[in-house]
């Protein structure tokens, strides 16, 4: 279509951005933050990504310990702050909405008139000189836009603002110069007679138990509306607890020098990932590099993240100072349970294969750290869901509930 001018989105990149940003960093610096299987291990050759690099097949860090690295203080018996042991009523709101905002559906508002960031389905046939050119015409069978998002020639859009769905008018436009759509248009005007199909607007689906049952309850568990809103309250005052208690806990227990070694190892791993990744979408290291990351080599990466990096890798050392402490390391046994409760499944040769036994192992070691101290560092229990809700203060913010126009799904 002709009134477009420059590049299109491209879609692909808010995908790789993701990948990269999650897989090439967070695969390998969060305490497994969520393991996938690709049935082999990552890439080959100079490419070829080991997890396990620097770990013993049983988790640990290869020659070094943990603890003399650490000074362990209070990690147990640790008192919670009032306001991390209540949830605001506006937080289980805003996850609410979050979450019916992936529930929506578009429907038509066509009786008045359009405004500024409307989205529209209009049909246009362009003339220049009074004669119809190619591509300038959608054919009658509608196109979608959005004023003021949509990158239409010169003020194509803005001039439907104050017109109304069902209206036949003609709007007057220039064609930028230089114009490499169609060289031969440019800085031509020409005169498009456009037609109003519809005013597009996009709501959210009734929150009701019925809707709950049948959209919510595979992906979430919910059962109903009140269990949705009990069940959001109860994570995150589990969410609030765990971060405060972890928060004590790292700075109870100071580290005195994270190993240079650890943070080669990890460096390493994320820099073979960026090539794996840059394999995948036949790219060069350094643009993807610089397009992600605003560095333009592995040595400029190391520079930029090697703080942050060192800064993960010391979490991880106090971790596994206490697991040292408390021998608390992972048996095949505590690794069949991990993945059986919480990869769902009790078959893990494929991401043995992916990730190698030592990175396995580590998760394994965390997950058992981590149920360690919530069972010695336990919140004060409740009877009642409401105990630790904070109502809200204002109704300002319109719910999920109330910005609905139509029956549930």
């Amino acid at each position: 279509m002709l009134p477009f001018y420059g590049q299109s989105e491209n879609l692909e990149e808010p995908k790789m951005k993701k990948f990269v940003k999650v897989l090439a960093v967070l695969m390998a610096l969060a305490l497994c933050a969520g393991l996938t299987a690709c049935g082999n291990k990552q890439g080959n050759g100079d490419a070829a990504v080991n997890y396990s690099l620097g770990l013993t097949t049983d988790g640990r860090f290869e020659g070094i310990k943990a603890k003399d690295y650490v000074t362990l203080g209070q990690y147990t018996g640790i008192q919670y702050d009032e306001s991390v042991l209540t949830v605001k009523e506006e937080d289980i709101q805003k996850k609410i909405d979050s979450i019916m905002s992936s529930h929506t559906y578009k429907a038509y508002e066509d009786e008045r008139e359009i405004v500024d960031g409307d989205t529209l389905n209009i049909d246009y046939v362009g003339k220049v000189d009074g004669v119809e050119f190619k591509g300038g015409s959608t054919g009658g069978e509608g196109t979608e836009v959005t004023i003021g998002v949509t990158s239409y020639i010169d003020d194509f859009l803005e001039q439907l603002i104050g017109h109304k769905v069902g209206e036949t008018f003609d709007i007057n436009v220039t064609f930028p110069d230089p114009y490499t759509n169609n060289p031969d248009l440019a800085g031509k005007e020409a005169t498009f007679t456009v037609t109003i199909n519809h005013i597009i607007v996009t709501r959210t689906y009734e929150l009701t138990d019925d809707f709950v049952e049948k959209n919510l309850k595979e992906s979430y568990g919910y059962t109903s509306v009140e269990n949705m809103r009990e069940t959001i309250a109860k994570d995150l005052r589990d969410e609030q607890v765990y971060n405060a208690m972890m928060e004590t806990i790292l700075k109870n227990c100071p580290v005195s020098e994270v190993p240079q070694k650890l943070v080669d190892n990890e460096i390493t791993i994320v820099t073979k990932q960026l090539k794996y990744t840059a394999l995948q979408y036949n790219m060069d290291v350094s643009k993807l590099l610089s397009y992600y990351y605003g560095v333009d080599s592995e040595e400029a990466f190391r520079t930029k993240y090697e703080e942050q990096i060192r800064e993960s890798i010391s979490q991880y050392i106090v971790l596994m100072a206490i697991a040292e402490n408390e021998n608390l390391f992972a048996t095949e046994d505590d690794l069949k349970e991990y993945f059986k409760n919480e990869m769902n499944t009790e078959d893990y040769s494929e991401y043995v294969a992916q990730y190698g036994y030592g990175y396995l192992y580590r998760v394994a070691i965390f997950n058992k750290v981590g149920a360690f101290l919530e069972e010695q560092n336990p919140a004060p229990s409740y009877t009642d869901i409401n105990e630790i809700i904070v109502p809200a203060a204002t109704d300002d913010e319109p719910s999920a509930e109330e910005n609905t126009e139509t029956p549930a799904a």
